[in-house]
């Protein structure tokens, strides 16, 4: 082996010939003794003679040099493993934890939040029980849903909390405006206030049960005027009839004839409010007079202007209920002016005799109130003389329209 002279004479001579010359000869080395004796040797030959051989020539100790892959190293690699180094077990960790509220005295925790169960409307008595009540403001007391307060224009007048304020008191007669506050029979209930109706019609739905007779109505509703009494009629064809005209007990003489109660057409026939008219005979006591018949249609629209009697010389078309039966159309004749001695007759024969009648058929026929002549109060299909004094107009036989 060519040794060159310069080498330190203390280098070992017994190393075996097939060990790699830069290992350096102190470490162990748990090579195989079946290393091949080709592995090239790296060792610099130009190593100063003053330095060790066991030292380690700019190879990092830990890193096996040129050792084929099959050869197994006993030397650790530096592998990185994920171990935590000197941390003590017992070190506490700050992991926050949800801990429900301590309520107060008196309350109980739903979820995350205290309440007071006996007061609370959302946890009234238990967790979620909301209290909630028809046309009411509810509340929570001892634990218990109550009525706090109504709605505007609503009572709990049955005192009743599960219908909760089931009264409308803006138009409850029982209970206008406050429960308890009665309007009585021949009032009616507005806006929470008790007031006269204003004709017949209201009065009758108020109270269907009233009888025929004389009330005080307020003609003008929530207006400034005053209250006025007039006539009813409340059972015939349904009822709530208001009298706007009475042929009375004295003939009229005049050309024409206005409404006996100008105040109740000038509220209600003259704005549309009433709609039907209802013509008929009747005796002392406004009753109807049973052998005659009544008959009722549509308010002509030239009435909304005019008094029937107070026009000359008009026909029109009605559509006529005979004692409430079925409609039929026939032809109404009323005003002042000369006619033919009959409903049927036309206009134009003499003065302004004057009459009121539907053609053809047996209604009312009320005739002669343009002249000086006594008024006859007979029926559309005879002659207004057939009578004679036994039909003309007095306190038993009346001519009447009524109005709906």
């Amino acid at each position: 082996m060519d040794v060159p002279m310069d080498v330190p004479v203390d280098v070992p001579v017994d190393v075996p010939v097939d060990v790699p010359v830069d290992v350096p000869v102190d470490v162990p080395v748990d090579v195989p003794v079946d290393v091949p004796v080709d592995v090239p040797v790296d060792v610099p030959m130009d190593v100063p003679m003053d330095v060790p051989m066991d030292i380690p020539m700019d190879v990092p100790v830990d890193v096996p040099v040129d050792v084929p892959v099959d050869v197994p190293v006993d030397i650790p690699i530096d592998v990185p493993v994920d171990i935590p180094v000197d941390v003590p077990v017992d070190v506490p960790v700050d992991v926050p934890v949800d801990v429900p509220p301590v309520c107060p005295a008196g309350q109980t925790r739903c979820g995350t939040t205290c309440f007071d169960l006996a007061t609370n409307v959302n946890h009234c008595g238990a967790c979620d029980t909301a209290c909630s009540f028809p046309n009411a403001v509810a509340g929570c007391a001892a634990r218990a849903c109550v009525i706090a307060s109504c709605n505007p224009g609503r009572g709990n007048c049955d005192g009743t909390a599960s219908n909760g304020c089931e009264t409308d008191t803006s138009t409850s007669n029982a209970h206008c405006g406050a429960c308890g506050t009665s309007c009585g029979s021949d009032r009616l209930c507005s806006a929470g206030a008790c007031r006269l109706p204003r004709d017949c019609r209201e009065l009758h739905t108020l109270n269907p049960s009233l009888p025929s007779g004389e009330y005080m109505v307020d003609l003008d509703g929530a207006g400034a005027g005053a209250a006025t009494t007039v006539r009813c009629d409340m059972t015939t064809d349904g009822g709530g009839w208001t009298l706007v005209f009475d042929s009375g007990t004295s003939n009229f003489n005049q050309a024409g004839v206005p409404w006996t109660r100008a105040d109740v057409a000038a509220a209600l026939v003259t704005p549309g409010l009433a709609t039907t008219t209802l013509v008929a005979f009747r005796d002392a006591s406004f009753a109807l007079l049973p052998s005659l018949f009544r008959v009722s249609f549509a308010i002509p629209a030239g009435w909304r202007t005019a008094a029937p009697l107070a026009v000359s010389s008009v026909d029109v078309p009605v559509m006529v209920s005979f004692d409430g039966g079925g409609p039929l159309l026939r032809t109404l004749r009323h005003g002042y002016g000369g006619f033919l001695d009959n409903c049927a007759g036309a206009w134009g024969v003499g003065g302004n005799f004057g009459r009121f009648c539907i053609t053809p058929s047996p209604a009312p026929f009320y005739t002669a109130f343009g002249v000086g002549a006594a008024d006859r109060c007979v029926t559309s299909d005879v002659s207004w003389n057939a009578l004679g004094t036994a039909g003309e107009c007095g306190a038993s036989r009346r001519f009447t329209l009524y109005i709906r």
